[in-house]
This record gives C-alpha cells, sequence and structure tokens, in this order.
C-alpha cells in the first residue's frame, strides 16, 4: 500500500515538474492567466514558468496582417469591394487573446466594420474610373479612428497599403459582367465546334482519298499480275500445243465443256467444240 502511495506521489510530481515551465518561440507573445497570480501579460520569447496544473497559458502572433473587406457603391453606381492591408503589432496580448477566443477572425470583421462606417463617404464621391486610380487611399480618411479601433483589440497600426479592388458578387455589375463572360464563352464554344466539324470532315475525305487511291494501286496490280498469269499460261498451252496438238485440243474441249456445265448450258458431244471428247468419252 505504501509502495502504490509512492507511486503515485512520484507521478503527481513529474507531471507537475513537467507543466511547471513553457516556451515562447520568436515571433509569440503569451498571457499567463492564474488562480494564484492573476495575470501575467505579454510574455515575450523564451522559457517562463508557471505553478503546474492551474496557470492557463494562450500564445498569439506577435504582428498580425489584417485584409478587411469594404463594399462600396461609386457615384455611377458601380458595387465594387476594395480590401486594403494594415500590418499591426500586438501591444496587449491579453486583449488581443480576448478578441479572437471566439473567432480567430474578430480583429479583421471589426476593422471592416470601422472601416465601412468612417470611409464611406469618400468612396460614393468617387466614380467607377476614379476608384479603380484611386486603389483604396480614400478608405485611409480617418486613421485616428482606425487607430482608436485597433487599440480596442489590443493591436497597434504600423502600416497600411493600397486596396485591392474587385466587383462585388451578386452586384448589377457582377452579373452584366458575367452575363457578357457566358455569350462570349457560348460564341467561343459554337466556333471551336465548327471548327472541329470541319477538322473532322477534312480528316474524313482526306482518308477515303487515301482508301481510293490504296484501292485503285491494289487492283491495278492485280490486274496486272492477273495479264502476267495469262500470257504465261497462253505460253505454256502454246508450247504444249506445238509438242502434242491432240492433247491441247484435248485440253481446250475439256475446259469448254466444263464452263457449259457450269453455265448450265446443254452439252452434246456431237458438237464441234467437244469433238476431242467423244473418243475419250
Amino acid at each position: 500500500m505504501k509502495s502504490l502511495a509512492a507511486s503515485f506521489l512520484l507521478f503527481v510530481l513529474a507531471l507537475a515538474a513537467f507543466d511547471a515551465s513553457f516556451r515562447v518561440e520568436p515571433g509569440q507573445l503569451a498571457v499567463v492567466t492564474s488562480p494564484i497570480n492573476g495575470v501575467r501579460n505579454n510574455l515575450a520569447t523564451g522559457l517562463h514558468l508557471k505553478w503546474p496544473l492551474l496557470d492557463h497559458v494562450q500564445r498569439v502572433p506577435a504582428r498580425v496582417v489584417l485584409q478587411p473587406d469594404v463594399r462600396e457603391t461609386t457615384s455611377d453606381g458601380r458595387e465594387l469591394v476594395q480590401s486594403p492591408w494594415l500590418l499591426a503589432r500586438v501591444t496587449d496580448a491579453a486583449e488581443y487573446a480576448e478578441a479572437t477566443r471566439a473567432n480567430p477572425a474578430a480583429p479583421r470583421d471589426r476593422i471592416a466594420a470601422e472601416l465601412q462606417s468612417t470611409a464611406l463617404p469618400a468612396l460614393h464621391a468617387q466614380t467607377f474610373p476614379q476608384a479603380l486610380v484611386d486603389r483604396g487611399q480614400a478608405v485611409w480618411t480617418n486613421n485616428a479612428t482606425l487607430d482608436t479601433a485597433a487599440g480596442k483589440l489590443g493591436l497597434k497600426i504600423e502600416d497600411r497599403g493600397d486596396a485591392g479592388i474587385g466587383i462585388a458578387t451578386g452586384s448589377p455589375t457582377a452579373a452584366a459582367i458575367q452575363s457578357g463572360m457566358r455569350t462570349s464563352q457560348d460564341v467561343v464554344i459554337a466556333r471551336a465546334r465548327v471548327d472541329a466539324q470541319a477538322q473532322l470532315q477534312a480528316a474524313k475525305a482526306q482518308a477515303d482519298a487515301a482508301r481510293a487511291q490504296l484501292l485503285a494501286e491494289a487492283r491495278k496490280s492485280a490486274d496486272a499480275r492477273r495479264a502476267d498469269g495469262e500470257a504465261e499460261a497462253a505460253r505454256i498451252y502454246a508450247e504444249a500445243a506445238g509438242d502434242d496438238p491432240q492433247a491441247a485440243a484435248f485440253d481446250r474441249a475439256a475446259m469448254a465443256y466444263r464452263r457449259a456445265r457450269v453455265a448450265g448450258k446443254p452439252v452434246s458431244l456431237d458438237d464441234p467444240a467437244f469433238q476431242a471428247l467423244r473418243y475419250a468419252h
């Protein structure tokens, strides 16, 4: 029993020793919430001690880049979305950790709401071409208000940049552009189909011409070989007729007889063409 209690005590001590320190990596800040020491804020890079199993440690980035979306309607009725960027340093890790605890995108959304409320008058005064040239500079018309909003998030703005500009999704401008793109796409597809059909017909015609040429050459070669064979047969028959006229006459009569029988014609040995077969019969 004592050994079991000693083992459990050693386990608790080892766990406490393991959980008695934590490390903050470069580029991070940490905030420690303790029921004993309260809140320790903005702990920098390095190794730190804490009460094991009691203190809660939360790490946050030392700097953040935010890119909120600001929707606007220009004076000529175009709906746009501008996305300026902000580089901010975390000055209050506890404040920033609390702001991002439930929603990591909360700082971006709150900055976007602040920009939306302060910059809209300047944005509404611009035409669409002016907004493209300005590239979001009108967003920064009230920097003091923006700095105050960032301070409530535990941030200090160090740098800011021009906005990327796009067409607002679902706006009439976007619908018109999408309709034009679909029409252009349909035209391109129709032209591609016509071109493909023409290429297919040309390839088919070329294949048919090649096939006809091959067949013609094959027939020509076959006719030439047949003529050579018939000439050779005639030569052989002529030589045979010269050597044995009666045998040659018999062969001619036999061939005539066979052709007549194949054709279904009546055959009579009294026919002069078959005289040579009479004696053989």
